[in-house]
């Protein structure tokens, strides 16, 4: 409506957004009407946030899988023979390891721990415990997600590691990833044991032999699912532990719908460090300086 020569708009923030936004002829699907944008959206407002709480440590790691990757993905049939070529009794044993560790052993070794911790009272099995069934859950929806994307055959049914979306499960690895989300706990509860982290990812890394040992995955499937398994149970444990020290990073995600159509736009977040707070404590020179530094550590830790 029009007053005072100014448009006033009286459509709610529902209306604006949902007759505002347009997603382009490739996302347009007509299953959602107004009324579910609505029940959608509800009082939350259109945004919604999944903190991930990234570092450049974790960028530095992906790019690196990724360019590691890139030259195993080109190799994987040459590795895949030389691997089946030089099996022997005891390379049968520790795949036979390998595979325990993989899944069936995990869940008793989470329950055990958490069981253990509570009546031993010690937190860091506690933690073990609570970290790796959530993790594990993580790790494993992002996994099938990219098995029933993807659809690689195995290399136990093809000749070609380059055979894709047929329906098959090889890429990527679940055990592996599963096994190195479980290391990656152990190796974050006791990082202040300093051979506790090599113990942990040796064990995984059995794992991932073992996929390839049985003619079950290809190289690249086990080092991108290692690779997801560590990065995603490292996010996930920082964001769980990181609450109240920093604004967390992570994807802002903003439904986009018509009566035609229904998408999102996803937009990343870098984390952003809250104000030191030794600022405000009134303490000056070397005190306000030893002050920073204890405040700064600990958000480190």
């Amino acid at each position: 409506m029009e007053y005072n020569g100014k448009i006033i708009d009286l459509r709610s923030p529902s209306e604006k957004l949902f007759q505002g936004l347009r997603l382009s002829e490739t996302e347009r699907s007509p299953e959602i009407s107004v009324d579910e944008f609505r029940s959608l959206v509800g009082k939350k407002g259109p945004e919604f946030f999944v903190p991930l709480n990234v570092n450049s440590s974790d960028l530095m790691i992906l790019a690196s899988a990724l360019s590691l990757g890139t030259i195993v993905f080109a190799n994987d049939r040459e590795i895949m023979d030389f691997v089946q070529e030089h099996q022997t009794g005891t390379t049968a044993q520790i795949a036979t390891v390998g595979n325990l560790l993989g899944r069936e052993a995990l869940l008793p070794i989470a329950a055990g721990a958490y069981f253990v911790g509570a009546v031993m009272k010690n937190g860091k099995l506690k933690k073990i415990g609570l970290f790796a069934v959530a993790s594990g859950l993580a790790t494993q929806i992002v996994t099938e997600a990219f098995k029933n994307t993807f659809g690689r055959t195995r290399p136990n049914a093809s000749d070609s590691p380059y055979d894709f979306f047929n329906g098959n499960k090889s890429f990527f690895s679940g055990h592996s990833s599963a096994a190195f989300s479980m290391a990656t706990v152990i190796a974050e509860v006791y990082k202040d044991k300093p051979l506790v982290p090599y113990l942990a990812y040796g064990a995984a890394a059995l794992t991932a032999y073992a996929r390839m040992h049985d003619n079950r995955h290809w190289a690249s499937d086990v080092l991108i699912g290692a690779t997801a398994g560590h990065l995603i149970t490292k996010i996930l444990i920082r964001t769980l532990e990181s609450s109240g020290k920093m604004e967390k990073s992570g994807l802002i995600i903003m439904p986009a719908i018509d009566e035609n159509y229904a998408g999102a736009t996803v937009v990343w977040t870098p984390r952003q460090e809250n104000e030191l707070e030794c600022r405000k404590s009134g303490f000056k020179g070397n005190d306000l300086i030893r002050l920073c530094l204890e405040e700064a550590f600990e958000r480190s830790n």
